[in-house]
This record gives structure tokens, sequence and C-alpha cells, in this order.
């Protein structure tokens, strides 16, 4: 039984206020799948007025940082338009941008709402825990990486859960140190291995946010080298931990099984798979066909889950979990929803009013080559992160204002290899990142040992990689 569906069976109570809320996000989503298809005229109001809805209705939920970011959306699109400095259709495309962000995460919560109570989730993660420590590390990160498809941050609940039920610290201090050092292994493993998703996952934001800035580059044309980028990514960590923590001759655990970890890869090969297929047959682009097979793919798996011989008696029990818990999975991203929706919103609406020629002229001044301004955008959005400041306002603006630049001669590819490679470093090294914070707590650390001491020097050998890759090839 998931979180969400426990939580309803205690409330026993009416979800009216929910369902509203629920309500307001569907519409939002429905507009941005119309829009998807060609020009309808309700559509763009249709989204607005849900999504100011949907935000009134959630307002005293959502942390104060992000009624900051609604705020100023707000107050920027009514301020442009009072002074003439923004038309109707580029508001419409803001609020376009919004929609298909909070389509993006409302999408996304079916399939997350289906994993977190699936059978297979918690098999898989048992059997990765319960391997001898040479495979285990390699095994943790992939699985970890894997999971984070499907559950993004709810994996590093998953298995920081299991990792901590399978340690046993025993009565010595021998015994004490060992366990310390098997969960440090493993929780670093799970950590590097979701840190890996922002380099190729059509479900991760970092490829909403740059192919949604850089429409000229399709996923599926990307997605062999970030593919490639992620193994590195992967495989570097697991040289890092065989180098600190040389392995030992122990014979292997009774369950490793690794056959039964079959399925959970054909699961997460499906989602990018059936998109790229729905992608062809109807002339969509390939993100809003996943978009759009997602919650298809997230039903499925739950009426599997409730298979039973009577097809009737499964079809009513999915029913009343979508009925029931859905609204609560769909209103529970009220925060995610503010800073996503508005993100877009500004980025759009601000983007425009940026001088491409200054800072074209600026560059030249300064006498800054394509790889120190890639370095430069890297290390901003890096040290913004370390600032508490989110990387989805400084990657929205930095995507939005390279795209404009006259002479801009910079591969869509590498822009985004560059973003999504910082992406990933601060996901494990920010202690204001929400990745972090979470998996620090199954720990005996705090984020900012875990992410600086724990993880630093695979952090810091993967940004310089990166910039001495720049500054040779580019």
């Amino acid at each position: 039984m998931s979180t969400t569906t426990a939580t309803i069976e205690k409330q026993g109570g009416t979800l009216w206020p929910l369902n509203l809320s629920a309500l307001c996000l569907v519409a939002v989503c429905l507009s941005a799948a119309v829009r998807e298809f060609g020009a309808s005229p309700w559509a763009t109001p249709l989204a607005g007025i849900s999504m100011l809805l949907f935000v009134a209705l959630q307002w005293r939920h959502i942390y104060r940082t992000f009624q900051f970011f609604v705020l100023l959306a707000i107050g920027l699109a009514i301020t442009l338009w009072l002074n003439h400095k923004v038309t109707w259709p580029e508001l419409a495309a803001a609020i376009d941008r919004s929609a298909f962000f909070t389509f993006f995460l409302t999408s996304l919560a079916v399939l997350r709402e289906a994993a977190g109570s699936s059978p297979l989730v918690r098999r898989c993660g048992a059997i990765m825990v319960n391997q001898p420590p040479g495979r285990r590390y390699l095994l943790m990160a992939f699985g970890s990486h894997l999971f984070s498809v499907m559950l993004n941050v709810g994996a590093l609940n998953v298995l920081g859960t299991m990792v901590k039920r399978a340690i046993h610290y025993g009565d010595t201090e021998e015994q004490r140190r060992i366990a310390g050092i098997r969960s440090r292994r493993m929780l670093t493993a799970v950590l590097r291995g979701f840190s890996g998703i922002p380099l190729w996952s059509p479900t991760s934001v970092t490829m909403l946010l740059v192919l949604s800035a850089i429409p000229s580059l399709q996923w599926e044309h990307y997605a062999p080298f970030g593919l490639l980028l992620a193994a590195v990514f992967i495989l570097w960590g697991a040289v890092l931990d065989r180098i600190s923590y040389p392995q030992r001759a122990i014979s292997p655990g009774a369950n490793h099984r690794l056959l039964y970890l079959l399925p959970l890869v054909l699961l997460v090969a499906l989602i990018p798979s059936s998109a790229i297929v729905v992608s062809m047959l109807t002339g969509l682009q390939m993100f809003s066909a996943l978009l759009m097979c997602v919650p298809f793919i997230g039903i499925t798996w739950i009426a599997f889950q409730y298979k039973r011989s009577n097809a009737h008696l499964t079809g009513a029990l999915v029913v009343r979990r979508v009925c029931r818990s859905f609204p609560i999975t769909f209103t529970n991203q009220r925060n995610e929803v503010a800073l996503f929706a508005s993100s877009g919103f500004i980025g759009v609406i601000l983007i425009p009013l940026i001088d491409p020629q200054w800072i074209n002229h600026w560059l030249e001044q300064a006498n800054i080559g394509n790889a120190w301004l890639m370095i430069l955008v890297s290390m901003t959005i890096l040290i913004s992160s370390l600032l508490a400041i989110n990387p989805i306002i400084t990657v929205t603006l930095f995507l939005g204002v390279l795209q404009q630049l006259p002479d801009m001669s910079i591969p869509p590819t590498v822009q985004i290899i560059v973003i999504s490679l910082t992406w990933a470093v601060f996901a494990g090294l920010s202690p204001f990142t929400a990745a972090l914070r979470f998996i620090a707590s199954f720990s005996s650390v705090s984020p900012a040992v875990f992410g600086i001491v724990w993880n630093g020097v695979f952090n810091l050998t993967v940004l310089f990689a990166l910039y001495a890759a720049l500054l040779i090839f580019l």
C-alpha cells in the first residue's frame, strides 16, 4: 500500500477540497496537451485561470520562497503589460510554458504513485542491498539510477530505508566501524546513481528545461551522448569507491539473483520507447509524447498490482485508487508546481527584455571565448546552488540568453552536456538540494558533510574533467 493510500484510509474524511485542486491541475494538463496538437484559443486562458485557482486553493501550504516566485511572476506580468513591454502573444507563450511544466510534474506523479506501491521495486531494492561488497556499489548506483527514472527523489527514500534496515552496527568498536563504512558506501552509491539522472533521463527536470530552451535539439538525438555520459559518471564513482575501499575476499550473499532486476530494466526502457513510437505516429515532439504516455503506463502498472481473476474487480480497484490517491498525489506537488510554473513564466517574459547585442559586445570586450563562457555559466549555476538559489531559475535564464546571442557558435549538444553535468554535480554537493538533505537523513552526518566530505572528491574530479574537456575541444 502506498503512503498516500495509507493516509487516505486513516483520514476517512471528504476529499472535496483536494479534488477541486486536483481538477485544476488536470485542466492545466489537458490545456497543455491540446496546445501540443495545435492552436486552440481557449486552451491558454483555461490553463492560466486553472493555474491561478490551484495556487489560490493551496496558497497557505506553499513555502514562502515559492510564494515569492509566484508573486514575482504575477507582478512582472502586470507591470510589463501596463508599460506595454509585453504583448498578449508573449504572455500566452509564458502561460503555455507554465502549463507544460505543470503537465510534466503531474504526468510523472502518476508514475511515481504506481512505483511507490510496487512489490517489484521493493524486491529489486532488497536484491541490490544484499550483494557482496565489490558488486554492491555498482548495483546500488545503477539501481538507484533506474529507480530515479520513475520515482525521482522517492528512490532515495526506498533505497535509503533498505540500507538503514540492512545495517547492523553490532556491539564492538570494530563491528561499528565496518557497519559505518558499509553504510557510507551504499548511501554514496545511491546518491551518485540519482545524481546521474539529469544527464539523459526524459523524466528529469534538467532535460525538460534544456530541451524547452533549445527546441532545435531533440531528446532522441541527444540521448546516446547522455546515456554514455551517465554510464561514465556512475563507473567513475565505482572506480573511486574501489580505490578508497579495496575489495576483500568475502563470500557472496545468498540473495544475489540479478535476473530479478530485468523487469525493472525493461520497464524503464518502456518509458522512452513508447514515447518515441507515439511521436513517430502522431508527429508530436518526443517530450510531448512522453508526457501523454506516462500516465497510461502508470495506471496500467497499478492495474497489474491489483491483478485479479475478475477483470471487473481489478478495474474497480484501480478506479478507487485513482479517485482516492491521485488527489493527494497531485496536490502534494504544490510547491514544485508553484516553482516550475513561475520559473517557466518568468523565463519566457524576461528573456526578450535582455539585450543580446550588449551581452555579445561585453563578451568580445572581455575576450571570453566559448569554452570560458560555458565554464562561467557552469560555475555561476553551481555557486548559486550553494547559496540556496534554485537552479531552475538560473538554468532557465542562462539557456534563454545563450539562444539569443547573435554570434553563438556553441553546439546545442555541448550546452546540454555542460548544464546536465553541472546539475549532476550540485545535486550531490549542495546541502540545499532536496536529494542531499534526504539521503543524509539516513546517515550519521549532516548534508554539508555528506556532500563536501563524503562526495567532494567525486564532484571535484567530474568538474575538473568537464572544464578540461571544454578548454581542449571547444
